[in-house]
């Protein structure tokens, strides 16, 4: 299953390294003289597929954190998660379940806004810290990366995000993992996951001393009770505020889970918890919607999403 979330009229020129970093292919937002894609080896199913991985270079970092004005962010649009036909025959079961209608709640220090720009429009996902080595390490959907063979820049993590403000401030990617599968596979969606690498802040904390984080799982089964927030900005919703459905997801496929959930387009990547709030460990994304009906869905995390949460959990700068 395939899909293109943003437009891709202006790819960004990469540089594809000849090399790979903890198992991934490397790729740096620097420019140059020629467009190219990453290089990823063939792999039967049973394999895990390379993480693609984004080094983003120092100084843009540095001036990604004055790029996001108050009036940027206010004016970024919603980034689109997708829509796919639906329901599948394995999530029959949930069809009939009631409609779980998304909850206003107080933030949560760990979980907020992801900023970033790409083909000359700014947008907005959902992200969450996730507990790692090097304790810098926030989860987002893969499409908040990537797309159509462009990568996004100026990139910054909001924790805490509440109303346009922050008592956390911003801080900016310096390094990117996107699930191998995802890019291998043109955006598949059964893949869209990333993995990101924020800088310390100005006093040189990681951010997870100063907001905490969630615990991760993998291979986790496909039914279970679980929670999903985020940030939608579409119809009823404005993107200001934390946003919550609960209940129990369903297999969608044997990749993707799904819950009746009204949210809408900003809510990529917000993080899909074990449990019925946000202290439970995070196990899956939010990247996608049925068409035209209130479910959200998302990829359990497997093997290529484990293999990017290596890569990213590893990185020391």
């Amino acid at each position: 299953m395939t899909r293109s979330p943003h437009p891709s009229r202006h790819p960004l020129r990469i540089a594809v390294a000849g090399a790979l970093l903890t198992g991934g292919v490397l790729v740096s937002l620097a420019a140059a003289p020629a467009e190219a894609s990453p290089a990823h080896p063939s792999a039967d199913a049973s394999s895990v597929s390379v993480p693609t991985v984004v080094s983003v270079p120092s100084a843009q970092a540095a001036a990604a954190l004055a790029y996001w004005t108050p009036a940027r962010k206010a004016a970024a649009i919603a980034a689109s998660d997708g829509t796919v036909p639906g329901p599948a025959p394995e999530a029959a079961s949930a069809a009939a379940a009631p409609i779980s209608v998304a909850e206003h709640v107080a933030p949560v220090p760990h979980i907020g806004r992801f900023f970033y720009d790409r083909d000359g429009h700014s947008y907005a996902c959902s992200a969450n810290v996730v507990q790692s080595g090097n304790r810098s390490t926030v989860a987002t959907a893969a499409h908040c990366l990537t797309g159509g063979g462009a990568f996004s820049t100026n990139a910054v993590f909001t924790p805490d995000y509440d109303n346009g403000t922050s008592p956390y401030g911003d801080w900016p990617m310096v390094t990117g993992v996107i699930a191998g599968g995802y890019f291998a596979d043109n955006s598949d969606i059964a893949d869209d996951s990333a993995f990101l690498v924020v800088a310390h802040d100005a006093a040189g904390r990681d951010i997870q001393s100063v907001v905490g984080g969630s615990p991760v799982l993998f291979d986790q089964p496909l039914v279970q009770p679980g929670t999903v927030y985020g940030y939608p900005a579409q119809g009823r919703f404005d993107g200001l505020t934390l946003q919550r459905c609960r209940g129990t997801f369903h297999a969608f496929s044997t990749q993707q889970i799904v819950l009746d959930c009204d949210m809408r387009e900003g809510v990529s990547g917000g993080p899909i918890f074990e449990g019925d709030d946000a202290s439970g460990p995070q196990y899956a994304d939010e990247n996608a919607r049925v068409t035209a009906e209130p479910k959200v869905l998302g990829p359990i995390w497997l093997a290529n999403e484990h293999a990017a949460y290596d890569t990213a959990a590893a990185y020391t700068g």
